[in-house]
């Protein structure tokens, strides 16, 4: 009997072995997956810089007639070189990728501010968030400080908030149409453009630039106005939030990416002090929701029609998820990061094309640009989990 039990202690010692080892084994493949897809999806975005450190400038005419303005095209082409810049600054330091940061840095700072497009179209506001949040990094970004660009990285922050403040709604946060009203200052207002806004203006005070905490505290209590039970976040910002049944948009299904970017911003906002609900349990429970639910995401892409797919999913609503997934696995410790790394690699990895671009929405040529963007910076700050 004892020869018996010591057998099946053996073995029991095997499986346990061989499955440590094919866990070990898919980790190191999806490393390699992650590091090969950054770099190829560095060379795209190498070549898609222009000569004044923008990117995307010589885009196609946007394939709805409803985003054809100009602005809000150029609105989308500062987000994306703000995306690019951010990408760049989450990988190890590389004197030739250091000159493209300060390229780009450089187009961020010295463009004309983008106007707004249309009554309606507050689409600026994309630009306002994005070049924010890319701004911040570069306060923070050694190579940058060498260069004596941060008084002019900080004086361009300011006037971007200024400008960004007069689109904070009355509702406490921000969006990129105003068609209900068409008032100068607009009443609708969106979770997951707000939780850009959020992280930005958190960004800057980490900096210690100057901030309206006024703003910002009603724009993080707004976040927190939106968080449902089932811990998704309404679409639009409610004055009484409900979960929506059936096929609606303001459930799990429906707002996989809006749990990751509004997670991600409460918990910044609870480590730098506010009162927030997002702690580490929120952040594995939203991580979760997105690899339980990701087929919703993967229907959705590519579709050309916005809201098209189930539960009003869009096809933009992939990388943009996807991108701040991987911030809040950098957040994690190592440990509890871990057993997302190599679905989360798959998923971004498997969208690649032979150039190097990633795409989930049909809409302009910029289409590639921020695809590949969002992806190599989600990959890098993913990557960096594991460290």
């Amino acid at each position: 009997p004892s020869c018996a039990r010591t057998q099946k202690m053996n073995s029991l010692v095997i499986m346990v072995l061989l499955c440590c080892s094919a866990q070990s084994s898919e980790l190191e493949l999806a490393e390699q997956a992650c590091d090969t897809a950054i770099e190829r999806g560095n060379a795209f975005l190498y070549s898609r810089q222009t000569k004044n450190g923008g990117l995307s400038l010589n885009a196609t005419p946007a394939l709805h007639d409803v985003w054809a303005n100009a602005e809000t095209n150029r609105s989308w082409h500062i987000a994306t070189t703000s995306i690019a810049a951010m990408a760049w600054m989450a990988q190890p330091q590389d004197d030739a990728r250091d000159l493209r940061i300060a390229r780009a840095i450089d187009y961020l700072c010295k463009s004309p501010l983008v106007k707004r497009p249309d009554d309606w179209d507050t689409d600026n506001t994309w630009a306002y968030v994005y070049s924010l949040c890319a701004l911040t990094r570069a306060g923070n970004n050694a190579y940058i400080e060498k260069t004596h660009r941060t008084k002019m990285i900080r004086q361009r922050a300011q006037v971007i908030m200024q400008e960004l403040y007069k689109y904070q709604s009355p509702m406490g946060g921000w969006a990129y149409y105003a068609d209900e009203t068409k008032a100068v200052t607009p009443n609708w207002a969106t979770s997951f453009q707000t939780a850009v806004a959020v992280i930005g203006l958190l960004e800057a005070k980490q900096l210690g630039w100057s901030v309206d905490e006024h703003r910002l505290r009603v724009a993080i209590d707004t976040l927190i106005h939106c968080r449902l039970p089932d811990g998704s976040y309404t679409y639009s910002v409610e004055i009484i939030p409900r979960v929506d049944t059936g096929t609606g948009i303001d459930n799990v299904k429906g707002g996989l990416s809006r749990i990751q970017s509004c997670n991600y911003a409460l918990y910044l906002a609870k480590q730098m002090g506010y009162k927030s609900p997002i702690g580490h349990e929120q952040i594995i429970t939203g991580l979760q929701q997105l690899f339980a639910n990701h087929h919703y995401l993967d229907i959705a892409r590519g579709r050309p029609t916005p809201h098209e797919a189930y539960h009003y999913n869009s096809g933009y609503f992939y990388f943009f998820g996807h991108y701040y997934a991987g911030l809040l696995l950098e957040m994690l410790p190592k440990k509890e990061a871990q057993p997302f790394f190599s679905p989360y690699v798959n998923s971004v990895v498997k969208t690649q094309h032979g150039d190097g671009s990633m795409l989930d929405f049909f809409l302009d040529a910029s289409g590639k640009e921020y695809g590949a963007a969002f992806g190599v910076a989600g990959l890098c700050h993913a990557r960096n989990s594991l460290k």
